[in-house]
């Protein structure tokens, strides 16, 4: 597919690049598409990968989200989960990219990646949690 789409947005970054634990990630991450004209009836498909580095060479956890466009939008969204994919590291990065198949037949597009910095480690040396 090639790629014609612009990149997904975190919109709750706690600095710009970084999700933190501020954004308590335990409880998911949102991935948000915006200004994309979809139809009710379009496949949006949400890829994200974690790594344990900032520049997205060791991949940690990968997962996909399916989100079906049940009304006519100019915004879709994704939370990211927790368990099995933002629990895999303490530190590193988030990559999410997305792809559009339009319910009448044409051809699916896919986005831009987004990168942003992912960190769980707070000053002191802890590390946040769902039982910090």
């Amino acid at each position: 597919m090639p790629i014609e789409l612009d990149f997904p947005e975190f919109p709750f970054e706690e600095a710009p690049g970084l999700i933190g634990c501020r954004q308590e990630p335990w409880n998911g991450v949102l991935v948000v598409v915006d200004h994309i004209p979809f139809t009710t009836g379009d496949k949006v498909t949400f890829d994200v990968t974690v790594c344990g580095d900032t520049d997205g060479q060791s991949v940690a956890a990968q997962t996909q989200g399916v989100v079906n466009v049940t009304a006519d939008t100019t915004s879709v969204s994704y939370t990211i989960p927790w368990e099995g994919v933002l629990d895999a590291v303490t530190e590193g990065s988030i990559i999410a990219s997305y792809s559009r198949t339009p319910v009448d037949g044409s051809t699916p597009s896919t986005s831009q990646e987004a990168i942003v910095r992912y960190s769980r480690q707070q000053s002191g040396g802890t590390v946040c949690g769902p039982d910090s």
